[in-house]
């Protein structure tokens, strides 16, 4: 159907952006974190998406990869997890902290989310686990709980973590490497 939009930016909203092609103004909807890079009077290209609610005015949905367009289709595919909610994740967390996420089965940091409590995050987590490409890591969870008890914020735990490689690291030194990124050092490799 509509596979992607090409032009220039004629407007932005709080929600989304307005792109002008061929005369017309196509109003898209894109993730905050996209949002906020978007500069009006210049070019933009976005692989697309249409939703045709059962009730409703369609909407279209934007993204900067396909990568970000097939994990929205995927979370919309999630039983109670609506288009906006799908974008809302993707407005928070980038598809390797939501692996992350789903790995440590951290439900706190994605009940964050505006339009997720406990409950659909839960959900959203157990139906993930299959689907993405996720793999059970007991020592990331570990290292999740030990730094919060240091009192860093888990949300912030979990975006660093999605930086660094664990696997080939002791758990002292991950600890280590996680308190420097954590506290605003740089390390080396």
């Amino acid at each position: 159907m509509l596979d992607f939009v090409k032009g220039k930016v004629a407007f932005k909203y709080s929600d989304g952006i307005s792109i002008e092609c061929g005369g017309i103004g196509i109003k898209v909807f894109v993730p905050l974190s996209t949002l906020s890079r978007i500069v009006v009077g210049e070019e933009a290209f976005f692989f697309t998406k249409v939703i045709f609610p059962p009730e409703g005015t369609p909407a279209i949905y934007g993204f900067e990869s396909e990568e970000e367009r097939k994990l929205f289709e995927l979370l919309t595919r999630i039983p109670k997890i609506g288009s906006r909610t799908a974008l809302n994740i993707l407005s928070h967390f980038s598809k390797q902290e939501l692996t992350k996420i789903v790995e440590t089965k951290d439900i706190k940091t994605l009940s964050t989310v505006p339009g997720l409590g406990k409950k659909l995050s839960e959900r959203l987590i157990f139906e993930l686990a299959s689907k993405l490409k996720t793999k059970e890591n007991e020592k990331e969870r570990e290292l999740i709980e030990v730094l919060e008890n240091l009192g860093y914020s888990r949300r912030e735990i979990v975006k660093i973590l999605s930086k660094i490689d664990t696997e080939n690291l002791t758990f002292e030194e991950a600890v280590k490497k996680l308190i420097l990124l954590l506290s605003g050092g740089k390390f080396g490799g």
